[in-house]
């Protein structure tokens, strides 16, 4: 098989892997719509290129460690089926590292189109140096609680049954 040959057979590769990874991972679909309408939304607003660049770099990002999350769950899966605490470990670990994409890309988000979709309503956060706060870690400490909350409840469930 020529060079060209293999190049094409690996690009075919990936794009089995990405299909796979859309075919079988509702969150990857999310990922994608809301990627989808991003794009969307930044077609119709004046958005520079370094923004535009962050918008797009966020989403690729988003993408990028679902696809290693999907990778890492199918070797797990491939070593055992029981459980194992490492394979939790290391699902967990590789899930997080999607959520934390995820969150980047919503703050992102936030920052790039606020001030094309809300520019009187969001000037008082900019100039008093709230904002960061209100956007980041706001939403960061809620989830936060929110999982420490889930993870106490399911270990209550499970003593108390």
């Amino acid at each position: 098989m020529s060079g060209i040959g293999k190049l094409l057979k690996s690009f075919s590769y990936a794009i089995e892997g990405m299909m796979h990874t859309l075919n079988t991972q509702r969150n990857m679909r999310i990922h994608f719509v809301v990627a989808f309408f991003a794009m969307l939304l930044a077609l119709f607003l004046d958005l520079s290129k370094l923004e535009l660049i962050l918008l797009f770099f966020s989403i690729v990002l988003v993408v990028a460690a679902e696809l290693f999350n999907t990778a890492i769950e199918a070797v797990v899966d491939l070593v055992t089926h029981d459980y194992h605490p490492l394979a939790k470990i290391a699902k967990d670990v590789a899930a997080a590292a999607v959520l934390l994409t995820a969150v980047h890309a919503v703050i992102v988000g936030f920052f790039v189109f606020s001030d094309k979709l809300f520019p009187l309503q969001l000037r008082h956060w900019q100039t008093t140096g709230w904002m960061a706060f209100y956007v980041a870690f706001i939403p960061l400490g809620l989830l936060l609680l929110l999982s420490i909350s889930w993870r106490a409840y399911v270990r209550f469930k499970r003593n108390h049954t």
